[in-house]
């Protein structure tokens, strides 16, 4: 159902925008996790490890593939904010454009970085063949998260948060069974769980084409919405280009946090790997709100209401803040059980190193978390008018942060030092973002929006 943004009381519009976002990326770190679940209970805490180390580098490739298509999201956003329903059409031919020449240069990318990758954050020999296995297969899967990506975009500019939902579940459910299929009953360990996320995210991309096209009139494209022109193209990359770059700027954050960390024997690898995806569930919240905040501010820009985007974005503070006390508290208290489920010792044999790095990773991360919670909702708020350049800035203090600290932290913490390279570069993102937000908040120029849109009254 696509939904007006633009009225209604903002909490509750938020609220009900941003629910099934949540339970969409609960479905997504689900099967996310159960792949980590299997491979650690199913082969080993060695492969583990080496899948997990991974994360940074699939991260590098599909955070740029999920910011460029935001921002291609928000650009339809801004055109249905304003009821300019043909530039809106000409919007999403552009960015199907844009997204076919991304898939097939990137996935060469992908494909030809992975030696050299894995060589520079100094993959030991112990988990290397997993590593490369996994990679390949999920680079050669790439052009599914790209459709994927931009469909579920387009559809949460109009308001419509349900259907990526309804098909995420989908996905999820299927990714699950192939894992359980392709693992135990095949026995192709880590490909088999590669093997899993490529089939159901295509299942999946085409199901949901097929029916955004068949359900929604007003998607349905003709000849004429895909004749664009290179200024119209860069108007999309202009907002697309500096998401999908402060994405990647964070990956490569991660890649060299993943260098420092393979210094450390394999056990503290499958620890801050397990912890990780503990983690990941507990940052669902914020960056479901954060996408709903993103979506919620272009439409209202669009519409020429600042006034409901400054109470819409306070109100997703509010419920971001009261959502991280829960998380925190829970993430912490529950550590070691929930480590406990990623590792059997019949398999793995003592475990005890595993559990100490997994949760003295979640028992520091906790205490940060408020960082990382605000830091969603300000960052995706400046995406929304298009104001991509301070959270790109945030992104490389991100990136300046997260190499300074893996150089140095380390060598006088030790393994601590490792988990306190996140959570300095949480507080130094968020604080610069908070910075830019109070100044530029007041000074958006909506007068000139509203011309530069064609909006009537």
């Amino acid at each position: 159902m696509v939904r007006d943004l633009t009225k209604g009381r903002p909490a509750n519009v938020i609220l009900l925008f941003a629910f099934p976002i949540i339970l969409g990326n609960v479905f997504q770190q689900i099967y996310s996790v159960v792949d980590s679940i299997i491979v650690g209970r199913y082969v080993s805490y060695q492969a583990l490890a080496g899948v997990g180390i991974t994360n940074g580098l699939t991260f590098f490739i599909f955070g740029f593939v999920i910011g460029i298509t935001s921002g291609l999201g928000i650009m339809t956003a801004q055109f249905f904010g304003a009821k300019n329903f043909k530039r809106m059409r000409q919007s999403l031919g552009t960015g199907f454009i844009i997204c076919l020449g991304l898939s097939f240069i990137l996935t060469l990318l992908a494909a030809a970085s992975i030696r050299p990758s894995l060589q520079f954050i100094g993959a030991s020999d112990e988990i290397y063949d997993y590593s490369c296995d996994y990679l390949r297969i999920i680079y050669f899967g790439l052009i599914t998260q790209v459709a994927y990506n931009m469909v579920a975009c387009i559809l949460r500019a109009l308001g419509d948060s349900k259907t990526p939902l309804y098909f995420l579940i989908f996905s999820s459910v299927l990714n699950i069974g192939l894992d359980i299929f392709f693992v135990k009953t095949f026995g192709w360990g880590v490909k088999g769980v590669a093997w899993a996320t490529v089939v159901s995210q295509l299942v999946s991309a085409i199901f949901c084409f097929g029916y955004v096209f068949t359900r929604y009139t007003n998607l349905r494209l003709i000849g004429e919405d895909f004749r664009t022109s290179w200024s119209f193209i860069w108007e999309h990359l202009r907002v697309g280009l500096p998401m999908a770059l402060q994405f990647s700027i964070t990956a490569f954050g991660v890649i060299v946090l993943y260098s420092a960390l393979n210094h450390f024997p394999t056990t503290y690898i499958a620890g801050f790997t397990t912890a990780s995806k503990i983690q990941s569930l507990g940052m669902l919240v914020p960056i479901s709100l954060g996408v709903a905040i993103a979506n919620y501010v272009g439409q209202n820009y669009g519409a020429g209401n600042l006034v409901r985007m400054r109470v819409g974005v306070n109100s997703a503070l509010i419920m971001a803040i009261a959502v991280c006390a829960v998380v925190s508290i829970g993430m912490a208290y529950l550590a070691q059980p929930l480590t406990s489920m990623f590792l059997d010792p019949n398999i793995s044999g003592d475990l005890s190193e595993i559990y100490a790095a997994s949760t003295q990773y979640l028992y520091i991360s906790a205490l940060f978390f408020p960082f990382l919670f605000v830091l969603f909702i300000y960052r995706n708020a400046l995406q929304g008018v298009g104001k991509t350049f301070m959270p790109l800035m945030a992104g490389v203090a991100e990136l300046l942060i997260r190499v300074v600290a893996s150089l140095v932290l380390p060598k006088y913490f030790g393994y601590q030092g490792v988990i306190l390279v996140d959570v300095l570069a949480w507080v130094g993102a968020c604080t610069l973002l908070f910075i830019s937000y109070r100044i530029q908040m007041p000074n958006w120029d909506h007068t000139l929006h509203q011309y530069k849109w064609g909006r009537t009254h």
